[in-house]
């Protein structure tokens, strides 16, 4: 299992990496896709998404997440080695119809086999915060070194771009092939509909904790998506040069990994309270940063973003983990997504809408108040709860 951790470790790395990612946004500008048209293809992917989450979720669980892993990240390969040959908006709604499927095939299941890795490996289940912690890192730090590559690549011409990107998006397939499914970490004395039925009621509705830590899961990651084509916009009307969204994509991305990694020595020290209050605070000064300073003062201020995002995805996550059997594990982390998804696909195109219509600072200013209006009801009664994370 200690060899499973490792594979999975790489494929953290390589799964996000998608060097055209970090110029999506201006690529598809130059072929002629709007910004309203853009968040209409954000919010059809993440449509099927949320239609594919808890199905995909379930299918995991009952078939085996290695199974199911790979199917979804041979779809994405394939997805990827299809779209240099794609020009149109009817082209790229098929591409991101395709990824949809592919990625809710990969939700979940990734995190839920690395956690019944580590416990079939003897770790404890307190160091799972840590364990969560390094897969984060090395996704981020994939995404980091991809998009320091993409920006590289794209100063040569977008057609070589698009044919390495294809290239490398095999590479999680090759490593799935050397994972080996985990034996179920408890056994089934109950129907699983039945069991099925016992989690949605705590993740749902009994467990008061439980249920917030699930919220402000979905609101930490309906932040994350919104941001990562919000930012490339921000850098384009600051003038930022395009070889420069590479490293700007990069930077980010490395502050989401390193702040993750730093969360079980962060709330060791500092306590797990205070350290919510920072995830929940640091959105608000950002938002209103890049809203008052723009330019590169509100690219700076986007940073507390990226920390927020990287403390708050592993704590959650990892307190998540430790209130659901593996059973159903990788149908309650894609029930997170599949919320992920339905918050984008209403904030999505509102978000585009907002920014062709009234521009970058308004929407920002909007966004600052929304999220505040999520830390007072979602995040500050979990803050309170003295025992809500122990």
């Amino acid at each position: 299992m200690n060899k499973n951790i490792k594979l999975l470790y790489g494929f953290s790395f390589f799964d996000p990496f998608m060097i055209v990612i970090p110029v999506w946004v201006p690529y598809l500008a130059t072929l002629g896709i709007t910004m309203r048209q853009f968040m209409e293809l954000q919010a059809v992917f993440a449509l099927v998404i949320l239609c594919g989450e808890v199905p995909s979720g379930l299918l995991s669980d009952l078939w085996g997440r290695k199974k199911t892993l790979l199917v979804g990240s041979t779809l994405k390969a394939i997805s990827f080695s299809l779209l240099p040959l794609w020009s149109s908006y009817e082209g790229f709604l098929f591409h991101h119809l395709m990824m949809g499927i592919a990625l809710s095939m990969i939700s979940g299941g990734d995190v839920a086999l690395l956690y019944d890795s580590h416990l079939a490996a003897g770790g404890e289940r307190s160091r799972g915060t840590a364990v969560l912690g390094n897969m984060q890192l090395a996704g981020q730090t994939g995404a980091a070194v991809s998009a320091l590559l993409g920006g590289a690549v794209v100063t040569l011409f977008y057609g070589h771009l698009l044919w390495a990107n294809a290239i490398l998006s095999w590479i999680p397939t090759l490593l799935v092939l050397r994972v080996t499914e985990p034996p179920a970490a408890l056994p089934r004395e109950k129907k699983r509909s039945e069991d099925f039925k016992e989690v949605l009621s705590t993740v749902l509705v009994r467990d008061a904790a439980t249920r917030l830590v699930f919220l402000n899961l979905v609101a930490s990651g309906t932040v994350g998506l919104v941001m990562v084509w919000t930012n490339q916009k921000y850098w384009q009307d600051s003038g930022v040069p395009l070889a420069y969204f590479g490293v700007l994509s990069a930077g980010y991305s490395l502050i989401v990994g390193f702040a993750g990694r730093s969360a079980a020595l962060a709330s060791a020290r500092y306590g797990r309270r205070p350290l919510l209050a920072v995830v929940g605070v640091l959105p608000i000064i950002a938002y209103s940063g890049m809203a008052s300073f723009f330019g590169w003062a509100g690219i700076v201020f986007g940073l507390l973003i990226q920390i927020s995002r990287g403390l708050g995805s592993v704590l959650f996550l990892n307190a998540l983990n430790e209130r659901i059997t593996s059973t159903f594990r990788a149908t309650v982390i894609s029930m997170v997504q599949l919320g992920t998804r339905a918050s984008f696909v209403l904030l999505g195109p509102l978000v585009g809408y907002g920014i062709d219509a009234w521009g970058l600072p308004s929407v920002l200013s909007a966004l600052g108040i929304l999220f505040s209006i999520a830390f007072v009801f979602l995040l500050l009664p979990l803050v309170l709860r003295t025992t809500a994370l122990s």
